[in-house]
């Protein structure tokens, strides 16, 4: 039983680590005014992502993970709402039946997905989509739908960052250290990629109604965002 496990784990990362877009996928996406949200953790995602479902136009595209449920300020995610909570057979399955948008195995071990048919579905209603992602899979995404403009979201300060990672629940100093590895790789992904918009997370209320809105892209502010960036990079490090 666990040589099979394993066995499915190997094809599943190797497929995963293959797949490519397929060709229904990039047309909708190409054609629909997707919202894209991918940041560092803790920074806020999920929360501003209520926020746009809960005051405007938009519905929350929900992505596949072969990771399991997690507590966010004591309250147990939902099958179905945060994400959906697959093992790895069913994900291998779905990844040979070409379901997904994109799909990438995060530092080898979970992988995270997002289905054409979740896309579909919120399209179909005449709301907007907002898709939740990880930094991977988006740039998987601005690379065949080269007009996509993610929004990279930043915590207002490292103060701020550690306090809010802080309300997840108990975190192992191994788990915080991998979190933290994992969002210097995401801020310096996001520097290096013109395609993504840094936006900072001061308040949720306020973050989602520039979104609303349209978020500030000026070269200016831009700048300013990516001081930000390279100062979170630089605590990380002096951890």
């Amino acid at each position: 039983m666990e040589d099979t496990a394993k066995q499915t784990l190997t094809k599943l990362h190797a497929l995963v680590a293959s797949y490519t877009m397929p060709e229904n996928a990039n047309l909708l996406i190409g054609s629909s005014e997707v919202t894209v949200l991918c940041g560092v953790t803790a920074s806020g995602k999920n929360t501003i992502t209520n926020y746009l479902v809960s005051h405007g136009s938009y519905s929350h595209v929900v992505s596949h993970t072969t990771r399991k449920p997690r507590e966010n300020h004591g309250i147990l995610e939902q099958n179905g709402k945060e994400y959906w909570f697959v093992d790895p057979e069913q994900m291998l399955e779905l990844v040979e039946q070409q379901a997904f948008i994109e799909v990438k195995a995060i530092h080898g071990e979970t992988c995270y997905g997002t289905s054409i048919n979740a896309v579909k579905q919120v399209i179909t209603t005449g709301l907007h989509p907002v898709m939740e992602i990880e930094v991977q899979g988006v740039l998987e995404l601005t690379e065949a739908v080269p007009n996509l403009r993610p929004l990279f979201i930043l915590p207002p300060s490292f103060e701020v960052w550690m306090e809010r990672l802080g309300t997840r629940g108990f975190l192992s100093d191994g788990e915080r250290e991998r979190r933290l590895r994992s969002a210097s790789m995401e801020i310096q992904t996001a520097l290096d990629h013109p395609a993504f918009i840094l936006t900072v997370n001061h308040e949720v209320e306020i973050t989602s109604a520039e979104i609303m809105r349209g978020v500030d892209n000026s070269p200016g502010t831009q700048a300013e965002h990516r001081l930000l960036a390279e100062s979170l990079l630089e605590s990380i490090r002096n951890i």
